[in-house]
């Protein structure tokens, strides 16, 4: 049995693969499965049917170097392994040509070691060496310097925020167009929570929160309640600024944590999920652009032909259509409708995809024009 797999973004953040009707095929009920690469090197997937994945592929798409639309060719042996066969194939990483080498560095210092005691210190003796101190502010830096920046002032400033602090408390708002969004935080154990709610209502805020560690929810939740603080974790906002390197999210969705009381790794979490989905709507554009770049220009062909080649892939009939419609239209104009379950291509993906880069290119040139 051999599958072919296309990797979407979710795949390389999470380091899983959905299991797919070719991976289900290979897998039946097992929990584990072993997997073997190209250089006979074996991994073993955790088999997660909940979740509809196979997690632990972290290290092999490492190893390849494997980005999103690249595809793995799935082929199952007869020992019930499963073989893999990335169909790119990148080169590793070239360690810096300014670092020296460990063996190298090893040998300086035996050779140094080796050096006569006698000789070393003849050779320090018959030169006179000038010692000037070093600055006061060098040898003690933190004197007089700044308190360091809270990590949190820096994931949120990532996130489209604008700071201003005064003592422990710091202010943060976001500019959303027709309105603006504020919420006065501090660090639970630092600020009293009877203070937060004060900063909130002097400074005409809709939200004040604590800044408090996935560890000291608990003691904290009956001071948040009483003054209606919401509660935000340092974890919680580490993993929304990760998130938002892969999809852009920003402060609308810090203001729906903050409407729902909390901001941390469950609530994020959440958030992960729909984009998740979200990206993988994405994914199934990808795929499917992939299976018409096998129909040449000005040939026919059918829906339900197509629909037959990405069962495997979990691609539905609905699915299908809508994203063919689009194809349809501009700024594509890939295919063309010649009756219901009936296409032709007007062209190649591939010159479809170049028109489309020119087109994008020519409009941000044009909207970087200053009025």
């Amino acid at each position: 049995m051999r599958g072919r797999y296309v990797l979407t973004s979710t795949c390389i953040f999470t380091g899983c693969l959905n299991l797919t009707q070719s991976l289900r095929g290979m897998l039946e009920d097992r929990e584990r499965a072993t997997f073997v690469d190209e250089d006979g090197e074996r991994w073993e997937g955790l088999v997660n049917t909940s979740h509809g994945c196979v997690e632990g592929f972290h290290p092999y798409l490492q190893k390849r170097s494997l980005q999103p639309n690249d595809i793995i060719w799935l082929t199952l042996q007869e020992d019930g392994s499963v073989a893999l066969e990335a169909a790119v194939a990148r080169p590793p990483q070239q360690v810096s040509k300014h670092r020296l080498p460990r063996v190298e560095a090893e040998k300086a210092t035996v050779e140094e070691e080796q050096v006569p005691v006698r000789a070393r210190m003849q050779a320090s003796e018959s030169r006179s060496v000038r010692i000037t101190p070093y600055p006061r502010t060098v040898m003690y830096p933190q004197e007089g310097a700044d308190p360091p920046m809270p990590a949190y002032v820096r994931e949120l400033a990532q996130l489209g925020f604008s700071s201003s602090h005064d003592g422990a408390f710091h202010v943060f708002r976001a500019h959303l167009g027709r309105r603006s969004l504020g919420v006065v935080m501090g660090r639970y154990g630092d600020t009293e929570a009877s203070a937060l709610a004060q900063q909130r209502e002097s400074n005409e805020l809709p939200f004040a929160a604590w800044v408090v560690s996935e560890s000291g929810r608990e003691a904290a939740r009956s001071e948040m309640l009483r003054h209606r603080l919401a509660m935000v974790t340092p974890e919680g906002l580490t993993a929304l600024s990760r998130l938002s390197r892969m999809f852009p999210v920003g402060a609308i969705d810090v203001e729906r944590f903050l409407n729902g009381g909390k901001l941390d790794l469950a609530a994020v979490d959440t958030l992960g999920k729909e984009v998740a989905s979200w990206v993988g709507e994405r994914a199934e554009f990808s795929t499917i652009l992939i299976a018409l770049s096998e129909i040449h220009p000005q040939q026919v062909f059918l829906l339900e032909d197509l629909a037959e080649n990405l069962v495997e892939a979990g691609i539905g009939r609905e699915v299908l259509v809508r994203i063919l419609d689009v194809l349809s239209g501009p700024p594509f104009l890939l295919l063309r409708k010649l009756s219901p379950g009936e296409y032709t291509s007007r062209e190649s993906v591939d010159e479809s995809l170049k028109k489309i880069v020119t087109y994008a290119g020519a409009l941000r040139d044009r909207l970087s024009v200053p009025v």
